[in-house]
């Protein structure tokens, strides 16, 4: 049959794609032991809107930086926040007497829609710094974020990525835990393409680059009127359009750390945002490998129903099922290692399984637009 056959190529190419994945991660794991004793100027860029319940707890983790303060500013971007976010931030700096700090508002005539790679470009008219870092205003840094992530430039690295994780003193329930699970995955996915030279995902929570390779490639520009894309387009394209180099940083003094979020209804507007990039992404190569993977699932999702009536092969559907499986559980086994996470391993099958409908709405949802954003 024309559908089993499908569904074994696409099980096969799914399987091969993670398993590209795996030997990535294990590429980039290798590169850690390079480290520079390098010491730029740093500005770090926090875009902020409405983030006055968080912003204390990343002010105060970002104030506790090991770096040389002298090389290191620190700019807090108010985007059209209706709450006290500028006033908290304002106090801070007042209270702590922080000179590195800077509030910078961000306001527009309100014509049309901004975003958050809006603020960014602002608040680089003010920054100094030979390397740009950037993290939310929801997120706890380590003392050691900024000596860890400039520690893994050298004179060819444009960026470098860092990991993103969820707090466990933030994971109150089993739906907290899944979600840690679930993105530590995602974010091993985008570890291993860089490390295997082809970049498609990063998180702007915690990622750093050269003012100079922002500069060569014109910033944001080509895809500003995209409400995200602030991280992984702007990789891309760095990676598309020039010679810089683009590394991950997996050192633990690099992992930043946010919060799950409480109800399935904000997880799936969640990701439904981050999936309306990947029609963005640019190079059809790119695109056709994530349209191949949505067909993956969907087949996935549909063939439960018809394999259980008895009209799909059982033996088949299992089998694909095992190609997607397997490879999966080795890259969650990686990183669930690296953040020091493997209490949630029991989790893993449910975790799986949960995974299949929700990416295939996501990916829906994403595509059309059915989500909001802040």
């Amino acid at each position: 049959m024309i559908i089993e056959q499908l569904f074994l190529g696409l099980s096969v190419f799914y399987s091969s794609i993670i398993c590209f994945f795996y030997i990535g991660i294990i590429r980039e794991k290798r590169r850690q032991e390079r480290q520079s004793s390098y010491q730029p100027t740093v500005s770090v860029v926090v875009p902020a809107r409405n983030e006055a319940a968080a912003i204390t707890q990343t002010l105060e983790s970002l104030a506790a930086q090991d770096y040389p303060s002298e090389k290191l500013e620190i700019l807090i971007v108010d985007d059209h926040s209706r709450d006290n976010t500028d006033a908290i931030v304002e106090q801070f700096i007042e209270n702590t007497s922080e000179k590195n700090f800077r509030l910078i508002r961000h306001r527009t005539n309100g014509e049309k829609p901004t975003f958050k790679k809006t603020a960014i470009a602002y608040a680089l008219q003010f920054a100094s710094g030979e390397i740009i870092m950037t993290t939310d205003a929801d997120c706890e840094v380590q003392p050691g974020w900024v000596t860890s992530m400039i520690s893994r430039f050298d004179e060819n690295t444009g960026l470098v990525a860092g990991l993103i994780a969820f707090g466990k003193p933030h994971e109150k329930t089993l739906f907290h835990k899944l979600q840690t699970l679930e993105y530590a995955g995602l974010v091993f996915c985008g570890v291993g393409a860089i490390g295997n030279n082809y970049p498609i995902i990063c998180n702007g929570s915690n990622l750093s680059y050269r003012r100079a390779a922002f500069d060569a490639i014109g910033g944001f520009e080509g895809h500003e009127h995209i409400p995200s894309g602030d991280d992984d387009l702007f990789m891309q394209n760095m990676h598309r359009y020039t010679d810089w180099k683009v590394r991950y940083n997996l050192h633990p003094d690099s992992i930043n750390y946010t919060r799950p979020v409480d109800t399935f209804k904000q997880f799936m507007n969640q990701r439904a945002r981050w999936a309306s990039k990947g029609s963005h992404y640019p190079g059809v190569k790119t695109f056709l490998l994530l349209l191949l993977i949505y067909l993956f699932y969907l087949m996935l999702l549909l063939l439960i129903p018809v394999t259980l009536l008895g009209y799909f092969s059982g033996k088949l559907f299992l089998a694909g099922l095992g190609l997607k499986l397997l490879p999966e559980l080795m890259i969650i086994y990686q990183s669930l290692a690296i953040f020091q996470r493997k209490d949630l391993l029991p989790l893993a099958l449910l975790g799986e399984a949960a995974q299949i409908p929700y990416i295939v709405y996501a990916g829906f949802a994403g595509f059309f637009n059915l989500f909001k954003w802040k």
